[in-house]
């Protein structure tokens, strides 16, 4: 079976548990300021090795810009690996937390069930750390883009000049063609914003991280929750863990964690969660 683990705190773990809720929350305000902006950084240097010229590159650099400036990423983080000291250190109040393993398949009949719903729903998603398969990754759209490019999207957004201007005729006929492949480009590249929180940077390959992930809309009147932390606001959306006996499997404490076993038992027992293994950490951390 495979599981995926969310590292919290005693107070994340002890609501997770009591309201059968998980919560996604803002990737954009988390600990990693590139959250987000990978995405651009890959496509311009994709179109630096096809040799674009620097206009049309920051022309589809300001492109990406603007869809980051509309959407967060909600986000619940989840490894592959559930016993970690950089992890406990990070995520998990220094090892005085807890790590939930969930199981990955329960997981994906959760996110099922909610799109089937046509409810807010989430996807579960794997993050990619590798350069070269975050590129391969947005490849598909960058071909699109490349050809749109090629057929004069961004050129429809430079200020013609008395020798650029043809004839009357042809410049219209010029002028709705390059409309048309701008248009194209917009279509192209808003998809993208599903790709913007799968990307990290190498730095944070150890955390080997999925993620239940959600979106909001800046600029919009979108229904949101908020919780309110010591130097910020931050946006969440929560979910029910529907079934929560199939949910999570196992429950690992940190190795500073003083909780008795028989406590977190009947915690778990009490709200439903009957199937978790109780595991201490093996990482030699005091």
């Amino acid at each position: 079976m495979k599981i995926l683990y969310h590292y919290c705190s005693n107070n994340s773990f002890h609501l997770i548990i009591g309201s059968r809720k998980i919560r996604l929350s803002s990737l954009s305000l988390s600990n990693d300021t590139m959250e987000g902006k990978l995405v651009a950084a890959r496509l311009v240097e994709m179109a630096k090795d096809d040799g674009l010229d620097k206009l049309r590159t920051q022309m589809l650099e300001r492109f990406v810009f603007n869809l980051e400036d509309m959407v967060d990423g909600l986000g619940f983080c989840l490894s592959e690996t559930g016993d970690l000291l950089s992890q406990w250190r990070a995520y998990a109040d220094d090892a005085t937390g807890f790590s939930i393993g969930f199981s990955k398949n329960y997981l994906e009949k959760l996110e099922k069930n909610y799109l089937d719903k046509q409810q807010p729903a989430f996807t579960l998603k794997k993050v990619e750390y590798k350069i070269n398969n975050q590129k391969e990754l947005i490849r598909p759209t960058y071909t699109k883009i490349k050809e749109f490019i090629e057929e004069g999207a961004l050129d429809f957004l430079e200020k013609p000049t008395i020798l650029s201007v043809p004839g009357k005729e042809a410049a219209k006929e010029k002028n709705k063609n390059r409309e048309e492949a701008f248009i194209k480009l917009s279509e192209t590249i808003f998809p993208l914003f599903t790709k913007l929180f799968l990307l990290k940077a190498t730095a944070f390959k150890a955390e080997r991280e999925w993620r239940l992930l959600s979106y909001f809309g800046k600029k919009i009147d979108e229904k949101c929750s908020f919780r309110a932390l010591k130097d910020r606001i931050v946006p969440y959306k929560e979910f029910k863990l529907l079934n929560p006996e199939d949910s999570i499997v196992r429950v690992i404490l940190g190795s500073k964690n003083k909780t008795p076993d028989y406590v977190i038992k009947s915690l778990l027992n009490q709200n439903g969660f009957t199937s978790a293994k109780i595991l201490p950490s093996k990482v030699p951390y005091r």
